[in-house]
């Protein structure tokens, strides 16, 4: 290994006390007002070891709580930047690796707004984004009706109405403003006004900075422009004309993952393909143990995989890969036999009970395989939605509305069914879960619904968590509760 790079140390789960208790929601970002950025899943470094080439010993710098974002290295000079956090606030630091000093200039509050790093050299200059002004939360800025006022609202369909908050109430929280920081007399110099920022990089001695535009059109409400800045202060900013290529990953100095996720044992025996008589299902077993858990993964026709696996309890788990055919004159029938069919062809691979799992959607077609599949002995369903009459307007692969499809939504609706769920089901869900298709009083009704039907559930609420699931804190007590379910129920 060749010139400096560093290694980062970081618990593997971060901890729910970091947590803002003031994020708020805009679309399914969650953002953190007090970093004026997103809020990240990723433990704090505790301890960063730089290393000024290959061969040389490590130094530790004498600052933790450094924000999980990448380090910015100086392209010429032994200078390396980050973000620590004082107070819920992020502030600069800059170490020089060849004098093993680090000065914190704990007098600028930074921003980290979407951009990954929120920092970057040009030249001698480090450019970072300073926080704006305190400004009214984003609900009511620019609200009619928080503030009181009528509201008429008119549409004429066929069309779909949608209700999203718009780049004004993201950038009352998250705007930044780019700014050149004197590392002498830290100093700052304001390059634009309060921007939206994505990406910050150089480009032939200039700023080249990537901000948001409304854009009702796209799906994410945003759009992407350029700007080339002078960090000097001597021309204002302009439309950029070109773009700086991202630098291979060989030209940039090396750092050790931050957060590594623990890696799991390999399968065994080897995966199997399933033929859903459309597509291939992929079959996978970890653990050397027969399989207490059957777990559901909604797949793509291509094989991606979005859905978390699920947490390791000590026991052995398969993960059933299952890719829907789900065109847009999809059937109730056509689809039951995809599941229905494929999770009977796993379980005969399986000796010994079984339960069934899932996340979110996968959620639900676990518990639609415990509905019909008598011997499942239970389920395990985090995060999903059961009253998809609440979604009246599609979800997920289904793109018909509600009443061109009424069978489809009932079907894959588990409330309509939880008189069939007449095994136990452990279901958990985050109490702030921002997907608005699976807000946690979808796991709460069904668990009422289960019991009044005389089925068994057990219902997990985990204060602050998303719709996934990354604090160590509750993941600890997730692996508990899994593992006494998994132990009642298959032994």
């Amino acid at each position: 290994m060749t010139g400096p790079w560093a290694r980062l140390t970081a618990p593997t789960e971060p901890s729910i006390s970091q947590a803002n208790p003031a994020a708020v929601c805009w679309r399914d970002l969650w953002v953190d007002p007090d970093l004026a950025g997103l809020v990240t899943d990723r433990a704090r470094l505790t301890r960063i070891e730089i290393h000024p080439d290959g061969t040389s010993p490590g130094w530790t710098l004498p600052i933790t709580d450094v924000l999980p974002t990448p380090l910015t290295w100086h392209p010429d000079r032994p200078l390396v930047a980050g973000l620590v956090v004082r107070d819920r606030h992020a502030h600069p630091w800059v170490a020089d690796y060849a004098a093993q000093t680090v000065t914190l200039f704990d007098q600028v509050r930074a921003a980290t707004s979407h951009a990954r790093p929120p920092h970057v050299w040009v030249g001698d200059r480090l450019v970072v984004l300073l926080a704006s002004p305190a400004t009214p939360a984003p609900v009511a800025q620019g609200n009619p009706v928080a503030q009181g006022n009528p509201v008429a609202l008119e549409a004429t369909g066929p069309g779909y109405v949608k209700f999203q908050p718009t780049l004004p109430e993201l950038a009352a929280v998250v705007a930044a403003r780019p700014a050149a920081l004197d590392l002498l007399t830290g100093q700052t110099l304001g390059l634009t006004d309060p921007l939206v920022v994505r990406r910050l990089a150089a480009l032939d001695g200039e700023l080249y900075l990537e901000y948001a535009e409304d854009d009702p059109v796209s799906e994410e409400g945003l759009s992407w422009s350029g700007l080339a800045v002078p960090v000097d202060g001597s021309g204002p900013p302009r439309r950029a004309t070109e773009t700086p290529h991202d630098l291979p990953h060989d030209a940039l100095p090396e750092e050790a993952a931050p957060n590594p996720q623990p890696t799991p044992p390999m399968p065994m025996p080897m995966p199997i393909s399933i033929d859903t008589g459309h597509h291939q299902a992929r079959l996978a077993q970890y653990g050397e143990e027969p399989a207490a858990v059957l777990w559901l993964r909604d797949a793509r026709p291509a094989g991606r995989v979005t859905a978390p696996p699920l947490l390791d309890t000590g026991y052995a788990v398969a993960n059933l890969d299952l890719p829907l055919h789900w065109p847009p004159d999809a059937t109730v029938e056509s689809l039951h036999q995809q599941i229905v069919e494929t999770v009977h062809a796993a379980l005969a691979t399986i000796d010994g009970p079984v339960l069934v799992g899932g996340h979110s959607f996968s959620a639900t077609l676990a518990l639609y395989a415990l509905a019909h599949i008598p011997e499942l002995r239970g389920a395990i369903a985090h995060s999903g939605c059961y009253n998809r009459t609440l979604t009246p307007t599609g979800w997920q692969h289904e793109k018909r509305h509600l009443w061109q499809a009424p069978d489809i939504y009932r079907a894959f609706s588990a409330l309509e069914f939880a008189h069939r769920l007449d095994r136990p089901v452990l279901l958990a869900h985050g109490t702030k879960d921002s997907n608005p298709a699976t807000a946690p009083g979808q796991s709460v009704e069904l668990y009422k619904a289960i019991v009044a039907n005389g089925g068994t559930a057990r219902l997990l609420l985990l204060p602050g968590a998303g719709h996934a699931f990354h604090y160590a804190e509750h993941l600890a007590f997730l692996r508990a509760e899994h593992h006494s379910w998994i132990t009642r129920w298959t032994r």
